[in-house]
């Protein structure tokens, strides 16, 4: 009864989950996918169109979300030219033809627009649209996305050029619309990525610093019986916290990380004390009661998987490594998180993306120090841009983001950086089992080998899954042709 009162979040999650599951592939009660049954697709036709996202610019379109007046969205992708493109907010009439999308091999891309909420995405020449009116985008979303492009015209105006300055917004805002397409293949080479798109270390990094300030540097917290001060610190902190992540764009990491913090905060303040993964898994129901579709969002899926890995995996991993020394013990440490995250999401960043990087440990031992360092040089020289001390700072965040650039660079050129494998939705699960057993082999004080039956089983159903799934693509390409 002890493990189930201190589990209730993480058995609140199973049926959740399973629910969740249970509409998608049945329809019942509720069809997800109701905002996108609608009759306009596959036929041309003319839509009066609002924007409501910022324009992302491709090779030779501009890309906008934009929503019909059934209350629908779609993709609209505008053809680049030398005139001015519309902005947030604008009202366009646009002659066009929606599509659902094609699969791209294994990847059904219609599918994942109707997950994210999308209809389908719709093409436009110049001469088929035309602004029509202005009405300006209300919700937080659409706030927090105009206070990042703000803060990114001011990293600009104090000194910043790209390609750091579009590193610098990613790591920091979490505003990678000007990220250059070749600097994410490096840092995604690398093994790099997840410091350009804001997480739970960005998250952690920042409560760190707010409440280091708050408490002068750990020597003003409060002491046990000061209610009131631990009171004041809490909703302190947890007001900066979400402030941090409202101009990140409440991305799924972000109010992930968020959530437990402000759980973490608040179970200090109410005297409570529980398991981490208790309130991962209450962050995950509090995420998936909001949205049920983040279910499928790759966001979701790795934020959630390496931070339930790091809590499972590194914990076992670290009762058995006994290091003295500050800097020993800080090493390891960081190449026990960074090797328990790849544990938990390898299988998805091989599903979704086909390849992982081979160096992640060496990469995470430079770039998460660096992270620190440049989340805190940056946003000090948006604090303090009104003065010369901002554009001092912003000279140091873009000679620091340089180094970690070539860093990353560097090592994307080592010899091996990268293995490409595509591992199919069964495989993915077999993984999974495959690392529960092998959390089963290291449980207790000593080993239980009988659970490595299922680690080498699960990897041999996992040979024989590619290799089926392999020989089945062979066989339609040969009939298709």
């Amino acid at each position: 009864m002890k493990w189930i009162a201190a589990h209730t979040w993480l058995l609140l999650l199973v049926p959740l989950v399973s629910g969740i599951l249970l509409c998608y592939y049945t329809n019942f009660p509720k069809d997800l996918f109701c905002k996108t049954a609608v009759d306009y697709l596959d036929c041309d036709t003319v839509l009066a169109l609002h924007l409501v996202s910022e324009g992302q610019e491709r090779a030779k379109t501009i890309r906008y979300t934009a929503e019909a007046p059934d209350r629908s969205r779609l993709l609209l992708y505008l053809q680049k030219d030398s005139l001015p493109y519309p902005c947030i907010g604008d009202v366009l009439l646009v002659q066009t033809r929606v599509e659902r999308g094609d699969s791209l091999g294994a990847f059904d891309y219609g599918r994942y627009l109707r997950l994210h909420g999308i209809v389908g995405s719709a093409w436009a020449h110049r001469g088929n649209w035309m602004v029509v009116g202005h009405s300006p985008v209300k919700g937080i979303r659409a706030t927090a996305e105009r206070w990042q492009r703000w803060l990114y015209q001011r990293y600009k105006q104090i000194g910043i050029h790209e390609p750091e300055l579009g590193i610098l917004s990613a790591l920091t805002l979490g505003y990678r619309e000007e990220l250059d397409k070749q600097v994410q293949q490096s840092f995604s080479a690398a093994g790099a990525m997840h410091i350009l798109a804001v997480s739970g270390l960005h998250t952690g990094i920042v409560w760190g610093i707010i409440v280091w300030l708050l408490t002068l540097g750990g020597y003003a917290r409060p002491l046990y019986h000061q209610r009131w001060r631990r009171t004041l610190l809490v909703s302190l902190t947890l007001i900066a916290l979400w402030g941090y992540a409202f101009l990140t764009g409440l991305s799924p990491s972000v109010m992930r990380s968020a959530l437990m913090v402000s759980l973490l905060e608040i179970a200090w303040l109410l005297d409570r004390d529980a398991r981490g993964i208790n309130y991962l898994a209450a962050a995950a129901v509090i995420i998936l009661l909001i949205n049920p579709l983040a279910l499928w969002s790759v966001s979701f899926q790795l934020s959630f998987a390496a931070m339930a890995a790091i809590m499972l995996v590194a914990e076992r991993m670290q009762q058995r490594i006994v290091l003295r020394g500050n800097v020993w013990h800080y090493i390891v440490g960081l190449l026990i998180m960074s090797v328990a995250a790849q544990i938990g999401t390898i299988s998805l960043t091989l599903h979704y993306f086909g390849q992982t990087s081979n160096y992640f440990a060496l990469t995470n031992i430079v770039v998460i120090p660096a992270a620190f360092v440049l989340l805190l040089l940056g946003m000090s020289s948006l604090a303090f841009s009104w003065c010369m001390l901002g554009h001092w700072l912003a000279a140091a965040a873009q000679m620091g983001t340089r180094w970690l650039r070539l860093f990353v660079e560097w090592v994307e050129q080592l010899p091996f950086a990268t293995t490409h494998i595509t591992l199919s939705v069964p495989s993915v699960l077999l993984c999974y089992i495959a690392i529960a057993c092998g959390l089963m082999l290291l449980r207790g004080d000593k080993v239980h080998w009988w659970w490595l039956v299922g680690v080498v089983a699960c990897a041999v159903m996992i040979v024989v899954t590619e290799t089926m799934q392999i020989n089945i693509h062979c066989y339609e390409n040969l009939f298709s042709s």
